[in-house]
């Protein structure tokens, strides 16, 4: 089978599956505000618009909306006036809003097919009076349904998407990055939530030494009470001119590495556990991961056997496979300002080798966001360190270290624009430069088209553009090219993420 044949028809798939999702879809409704109550809880209903993150902070009594399309200022600006026992003070801007609390409080969320219901309860040390009813609401819909006293709702501090500008660095550096499972999985620890979610992407490499396509499905299935299976199906295409061979000799290398896992990820209260099996040409393993939350510090750690290193053509000629152990943490450090660190070991093998060499590892992410502004200034640190190594004779430069392993230590300095340019047409941007302190540096960039028709579905076309390798035995001026269907259900908040992706 001829690669393009197998990136083309994967591209198909996904074309031809967002098109029908796309046609299926109705119209959205005009968004509208309507209180269904105000005592002894405020509920409001808002129709014809979805969140797309919502997060809540105790300290101030605040909540902080972001909607996946525009809502009128003047929808929110009236609660103040409205419910006079409640609010303080909301505004919105665009796509986003912000509701003020007079007390302390908590808000609570639940999902409704067309928009989402929100109910502000006071909590115990604070019980706002029960005021007189009030005369309706010009322009009230009189109709609307009363509130579930049994609906299953949740607060918002858990909601998916708390840590959204934590999830946008690990977004990029997942992008960036694609074979490395150590990203995706923190990537999926902050947008866990009881969404699932149907992954089909495409992507093709290209360096001076030849080119890599690649196709993947991967989903995350709610099955029961936010128990997930979680699967991942790879076919690496491998058309290279020149790849070292596990004989030491340099030769042209064309194949093609099916990989994949299969697993559970179960909940716990502030966070779950994940384990899954993997598989791959180097043979079978595990992986398993734990996460959690703590005072808004979102934490968690990885750990794999045998997990099979598919990232450049040498890997897949060796048989490459991962041992490692890894820990990260993020969370919000200043106003705006969101970090996100990891520390790792890790093992590296080939076949007759399993211990072919070690290495410690590091990567780290700061991101502040300006308010109001679709602009964000990035700085992302990221190094590997060769501990131990065996050396092979073979074709100049020799002695080796198979699969390219070396000491390596980028920093790179950039800034990033998203903005949505109407009809759920998004354009993001981003670029900078790197800086490897052991080899080269230069300017990296990457552009992205993104088509939302409705909450859920999120259509990409991509490039990048790199200077500097971006992991173990990476290509240096590497030009990439992908396109993506993401589908997700099941809440109100689609786990799609438009900033730096």
């Amino acid at each position: 089978m001829l690669p393009r044949q197998s990136i083309l028809r994967a591209a198909f798939a996904a074309l031809a599956l967002f098109c029908a999702a796309a046609d299926a879809r109705a119209e959205p409704a005009e968004a509208s505000l309507t209180i269904v109550s105000r005592a002894p809880v405020a509920e409001i209903r808002v129709r014809g618009v979805s969140l797309r993150s919502v997060r809540a902070d105790d300290a101030q009594n605040t909540a902080a909306f972001d909607f996946n399309a525009p809502v009128s200022d003047a929808m929110f600006e009236k609660l103040a006036d409205d419910l006079p026992d409640w609010i303080e003070m909301a505004y919105a801007g665009y796509d986003n809003a912000v509701i003020r609390a007079k007390r302390p409080v908590t808000f609570l969320t639940r999902t409704e097919s067309d928009g989402f219901t929100l109910r502000i309860m006071a909590r115990a040390e604070s019980t706002p009076p029960a005021p007189p009813a009030p005369p309706a609401l010009r322009g009230a819909d009189d109709t609307a349904p009363p509130p579930d006293k049994t609906c299953d709702c949740h607060p918002l501090f858990y909601d998916t998407h708390a840590f959204r500008p934590v999830a946008n660095i690990y977004a990029r550096a997942a992008t960036e990055r694609p074979f490395d499972a150590i990203l995706r999985g923190e990537y999926d620890a902050v947008r866990n939530g009881p969404s699932s979610v149907v992954l089909v992407d495409s992507d093709w490499r290209h360096s001076k030494n030849g080119t890599n396509y690649s196709a993947v499905v991967r989903t995350r299935l709610d099955v029961s009470d936010g128990i997930k299976i979680v699967a991942e199906l790879r076919d690496v295409l491998v058309n290279a001119k020149s790849t070292r061979q596990p004989g030491g000799l340099f030769a042209p290398f064309n194949t093609n590495d099916v990989s994949g896992s299969l697993g559970l990820a179960v909940p716990l209260e502030s966070g779950g556990v994940t384990a899954e099996a993997l598989y791959g040409r180097s043979g079978f393993g595990a992986r398993i991961g734990v996460r959690g939350a703590s005072d808004g510090i979102l934490y968690g750690g990885r750990a794999a056997w045998h997990e099979p290193y598919v990232y450049t053509s040498e890997d897949i000629a060796y048989r490459a496979e991962m041992d490692y152990s890894s820990i990260f943490a993020s969370g919000e450090i200043f106003d705006g300002l969101w970090a996100a660190g990891e520390v790792r070991a890790t093992r590296y093998g080939i076949k007759g080798d399993q211990n072919v060499a070690d290495t410690a590892a590091f990567h780290a992410g700061l991101r502040y966001t300006f308010d109001g502004w679709p602009l964000s200034l990035d700085y992302d640190a990221d190094g590997e360190y060769l501990l131990h190594s065996h050396l092979y004779a073979g074709a100049p430069p020799t002695p080796f270290v198979p699969l390219a392993i070396r000491d390596r230590e980028v920093h790179a300095f950039g800034g990033s624009f998203s903005d949505d340019w109407g009809s759920g047409l998004w354009f993001d941007a981003y670029g900078g430069y790197a800086i490897d302190r052991y080899a080269n540096r230069g300017p990296y960039g990457g552009l992205g088209l993104r088509f939302t028709p409705a909450p859920g579905f999120d259509l990409t076309l991509g490039g990048r553009y790199s200077t500097v390798a971006d992991r173990e035995g990476g290509a240096i001026n590497k030009v990439q090219a992908g396109l993506k269907l993401t589908y997700a259900w099941g809440a109100a908040d689609a786990p799609i993420f438009h900033d730096n992706l």
